[in-house]
């Protein structure tokens, strides 16, 4: 039997406190989560911030215009969900944010120049996952039934 997609929006306040936000993510992601990005070379100081925790895979031109534009793919296994927030405020400037509760690091390789889309590890296995839509406006709850 077939998997269906339930893609459901969740709209948010415009200025949603980092508990609230927490909270939304959390009744969907019971168990640890796991964040997968490409953070920006430009935002130095959040590569700083979750150095310790942050794995980078491997740097990767984000750009298609010009090959100077480099982001660091990679991930971080955040068990108590502190640094959600921080990644749901950078979200403005970071095309590729990814909220999930397993793990798929392994599959991480397979992101380059060509194919710099992460979301689709994440529709070809039929993984659950949380998306932040445009502007930080509201997230994408993705299931598989």
């Amino acid at each position: 039997m077939d998997s269906f997609l339930k893609k459901t929006e969740i709209l948010l306040d415009e200025e949603i406190a980092e508990k609230g936000f927490i909270d939304k993510v959390s009744f969907f992601l019971n168990r640890e989560c796991y964040i997968y990005a490409i953070i920006p070379e430009y935002e130095e100081d959040l590569l700083k911030k979750i150095s310790t925790d942050f794995i980078a895979v491997k740097s990767i031109s984000i750009s298609h215009i010009s090959p100077w534009n480099v982001g660091q793919l990679g991930y971080i296994k955040d068990e108590k969900k502190q640094y959600i927030y921080e990644f749901y405020l950078r979200s403005t400037t970071m095309d590729y944010v990814v909220f999930s509760e397993v793990d798929v690091s392994e599959h991480l390789q397979t992101i380059n120049k060509k194919n710099i889309d992460i979301y689709k590890i994440f529709e070809m296995s039929r993984i659950p996952h949380i998306t932040i839509g445009a502007d930080g406006q509201w997230i994408n709850i993705i299931e598989y039934n």
